[in-house]
């Protein structure tokens, strides 16, 4: 902190402006992620032996390894992946969860997909 008030402070202008335009850049990429996450409304389509993300793109069944559930937010991990695409990350209602959830079982079982219950990171 004493780093950044000595910098905006400073007689040197272009430290100051790069810090200002760093900071403005910070600032703005969090206001987009609360946007993201306030007001895209995730959806993921199972289909018999495929699913079809929120951004459109379909998966089939043998490029899932596997489905975590964590609290309310449901994942599916793609084979060789370490983490879980925002893509294939959803979550249901208050007044869906609970025949969402076994719809995401029952696709599953017919797949043969293991179920974890675990914490599981997310990327863009």
């Amino acid at each position: 902190m004493m780093f950044i008030r000595n910098v905006i402070f400073d007689k040197n202008s272009i430290l100051k402006y790069a810090l200002i335009v760093i900071l403005t850049f910070i600032l703005g990429y969090i206001i987009f992620l609360i946007y993201h996450l306030s007001f895209t409304k995730p959806s993921i389509t199972l289909e018999s032996d495929h699913v079809i993300s929120t951004q459109l793109q379909k998966y089939d069944a043998s490029q899932i390894e596997c489905i975590y559930m964590n609290y309310r937010r449901i994942g599916f991990k793609r084979y060789g992946k370490r983490i879980v695409p925002m893509d294939l990350c959803f979550y249901f209602k208050g007044d869906q969860e609970a025949a969402g959830v076994e719809a995401v079982r029952e696709w599953a079982a017919r797949n043969d997909k293991e179920i974890k219950h675990k914490f599981f990171q997310t990327w863009m």
